[in-house]
């Protein structure tokens, strides 16, 4: 019993808060929890400092391995569109690496009320003849090296030099092919 108690009031590290973040959009993905349980619960862990804390956000789940998941289908998502349009906006769970290949396409990333368990998110690009518009949050910024062959390019969503601001590592290739990021924009009540 006491060594419950004296695990429940050690401090825990930036690893397994990472750790506990991965288990949570595992169970958010298998339909466990709704988008808003695992946003509040997210951000419960950052503020969490003790394994006591984290314990009431995970009583619920089932256990993985005392809160370690392997990496899963989850954290990975290749988009491949073909002579199409395609958005995602509003509240979707982002995982920790999205591929993109478009061919022909136009694909809208909207990640301003995306739900965000990683402090980095990865995109990889592989697109042919496409137009790529990536919509960040107002506390997030972009970095990477992107080839670009007969392409634009511009990232206006620069780092703010905040340290808990989510940063997307872009990298890849573009032929033929644009690609914006930005953050998101408000006008009176509206969001672009």
């Amino acid at each position: 019993m006491s060594g419950d108690l004296e695990r429940a009031e050690l401090r825990i590290s930036n690893a397994d808060r990472e750790r506990t973040i991965e288990h949570l959009q595992n169970c958010t993905s298998e339909g466990r929890l709704t988008l808003d349980e695992f946003t509040e619960r997210v951000d419960a862990v950052y503020e969490a400092k003790t394994y006591g804390e984290l314990k009431p956000l995970l009583s619920d789940l089932p256990v993985a391995g005392d809160v370690t998941t392997p990496v899963g289908a989850s954290d990975l998502d290749d988009i491949s569109p073909t002579g199409s349009a395609l958005r995602r906006t509003g509240r979707w769970l982002v995982p920790r690496r999205i591929t993109l290949r478009p061919k022909g396409s136009s694909v809208l990333l909207n990640f301003a009320h995306a739900a965000l368990g990683h402090r980095e998110v990865e995109i990889v690009l592989a697109a042919k003849a496409s137009s790529i518009v990536l919509v960040l949050p107002r506390n997030a910024w972009a970095d990477g090296r992107v080839d670009t062959k007969y392409s634009s390019f511009a990232n206006r969503a620069q780092n703010p030099g905040d340290e808990a601001a989510v940063r997307f590592h872009v990298h890849g290739e573009l032929h033929s092919s644009s690609l914006r990021i930005r953050r998101v924009r408000r006008f009176l009540w509206w969001e672009f």
